[in-house]
């Protein structure tokens, strides 16, 4: 995956936000390199995580599948389909749609990059570097950092930083990161003033 984004689509309302979604659904659209891994890999990604009888009568929660095209949309209807069959859901207990994206509209920047928020550090870093909530949540690098945050890899910083050359990142930019990790690779230990000699 080459990045992801935070937004609302599947409805008619123009300019939908959190607090006015219209018809809309929250959504998270991800761009790919299709040479590396295929539609029907991300929905067999999808499936893994996901019951096909899960139901959610929210409109703003609701599971589907979104397509942008009558290809993607066959792939996504067998892939469903072939869910069902190993989850031993019969055909009329399905509840994730699989519907046209139509227009997708970012969320609001609070909604962006989740796990980024809990390591103000690292995010101000990346905030300074992709001034504006578009550029941050359109940034490879936010996008992997994110994800590394999220993904229950315990956080091996030491790691992060020994990759953090392969990113291609601006010298300025690398260090700032590089740095905001070492805080987080060795901490200042707190001293209890109750227990110091």
């Amino acid at each position: 995956m080459l990045r992801t984004r935070a937004g609302y689509a599947g409805g008619q309302k123009e300019n939908p936000t959190y607090y006015d979604l219209g018809n809309h659904t929250e959504v998270i659209s991800i761009d790919y390199d299709p040479a590396v891994l295929s539609y029907s890999d991300l929905l067999k990604i999808f499936w893994e995580a996901h019951r096909c009888d899960q139901l959610n009568r929210s409109r703003q929660y609701m599971n589907a599948v979104f397509y942008h095209n009558d290809v993607q949309k066959k792939l996504a209807e067998e892939s469903r389909a072939a869910a069902a069959k190993a989850q031993g859901v019969q055909a009329e207990g399905v509840e994730t749609s699989i519907l046209p994206v139509g227009q997708f509209t970012y969320a609001e920047a609070y909604h962006q990059k989740y796990y980024l928020t809990r390591y103000p550090g690292i995010r101000g870093v990346l905030t300074r570097a992709y001034p504006g909530a578009k550029a941050l949540a359109d940034s490879a690098v936010a996008t992997r950092l994110n994800a590394y945050l999220g993904s229950g890899m315990n956080r091996d910083w030491a790691h992060f930083v020994r990759e953090l050359p392969e990113y291609g990142l601006p010298a300025d930019l690398e260090k700032a990161l590089s740095e905001a990790a070492h805080d987080l690779i060795a901490p200042t230990p707190r001293i209890d003033e109750k227990t110091r000699d």
